[in-house]
């Protein structure tokens, strides 16, 4: 390796451990932070409906995975027809969520379809207010707004949470879509945000607590690097981040602070 081809930031490293011309020095690329003002590099503009919507939103917000934990919280889910609620990918399959979501989405290709010509179905909720999708391209299924994501190697762990501020890249991941679309949430103003059904597991879905399957299991170290990131973002910018996963990994390892639902919702002895 040529030390002149190394940023001078790195060059103690590669000099104090002998690396030599046969070898080479990975430089992850979240070490360039004005990545983000730059979209990534990539040649894309938000959609109008996007802008429109900054900042118009306030108060708290509700987003919900597809967790077996969401079964614990029978009693209390009614009250959330009262309130901002999210949901993702196929949470139509679980019949007994006792509202109607105000907005559903999908954060990955998978349920994406003919270069996002159409949604498959089961990750579809037809009766939700708003459906969104955060994809790499354009999405024009009828009935669907689009966000613009970032490549998947561009990460909230490395890159931080988006939405925060009065511009908005292409969003990074955070490996689980309830933190992902967080950031679309952030952006409409919303400065409380409340997460349950993230039980962070590769087994075990509202609708199958036994046997359900993630259709597209992740890393959970990285998920919980990602959550991590998020809280410290959303705490330093002023805003509230919690879980209310009663069990779930996302707490239970530090990543967030648990907080019961029924204390959120001051409906005692409920849950």
């Amino acid at each position: 390796m040529n030390l002149e081809d190394v940023p001078s930031i790195l060059k103690n490293i590669a000099e104090k451990e002998d690396i030599g011309e046969s070898m080479s020095l990975r430089i992850f690329r979240g070490l360039d932070q004005e990545r983000a003002d730059t979209k990534w590099g990539m040649d894309i503009e938000n959609p109008p409906w996007l802008e429109a919507v900054h900042n118009t939103q306030s108060g708290r917000c509700f987003i919900l995975g597809t967790g077996p934990s969401l079964t614990q919280q029978m009693p209390l889910l009614p009250h959330l027809d009262k309130e901002t609620t999210w949901t993702v990918n196929r949470m139509q399959f679980w019949g007994d969520l006792p509202f109607t979501p105000n907005n559903h989405v999908v954060a990955e290709p998978g349920p994406i379809g003919g270069w996002g010509r159409f949604i498959f179905p089961q990750y579809d909720f037809p009766t939700a207010i708003n459906r969104i999708a955060i994809n790499w391209w354009p999405v024009t299924a009828p009935g669907w707004l689009w966000v613009p994501k970032a490549p998947d190697d561009i990460q909230m762990r490395w890159e931080g949470f988006h939405g925060l501020g009065d511009t908005l890249p292409p969003i990074p991941t955070g490996w689980a879509s309830p933190l992902t679309l967080s950031q679309v949430a952030a952006w409409m103003g919303y400065d409380e945000f409340y997460f349950l059904g993230i039980d962070t597991t590769q087994t075990g879905q509202a609708w199958d607590a036994i046997q359900g399957r993630t259709a597209n299991p992740r890393n959970i170290r990285s998920i919980l690097e990602c959550f991590d990131r998020a809280n410290r973002d959303v705490r330093r910018a002023g805003r509230k981040i919690f879980d209310c996963t009663p069990g779930g990994r996302i707490n239970q390892e530090g990543a967030l602070e648990y907080v019961p639902l029924e204390d959120v919702l001051e409906v005692k002895g409920e849950g």
